[in-house]
């Protein structure tokens, strides 16, 4: 199993997508269902495209939410991206 560190670049699994709905909202497509995006979730994912580092996701945040505090946004953004590599979602 891999660990998720700083350096670690996550991407969406093949058969992953995201999809936006103005009814309905934002939703995360997978081959097992869907998910419904609350929150910055999607602007997570959205920067999931194997280019970018957890440590730029961390920064991108920080810069776009300066209301959170930077502890919020570091303890945060790993569980989420973590809970999804567990569900089969994300790779990294």
């Amino acid at each position: 199993m891999s660990q998720l560190s700083g350096s670690s670049r996550p991407k969406l699994r093949a058969g992953c997508r995201l999809r936006e709905s103005k009814e309905k909202g934002d939703f995360l497509l997978m081959p097992e269902g869907a998910l419904r995006l609350a929150g910055t979730g999607r602007k997570i994912l959205e920067r999931c495209d194997g280019q970018h580092t957890l440590d730029d996701i961390i920064r991108d945040l920080k810069k776009e939410y300066p209301a959170v505090t930077a502890e919020r946004v570091e303890a945060e953004v790993p569980a989420f991206i973590e809970r999804l590599h567990q569900k089969s979602v994300l790779d990294y």
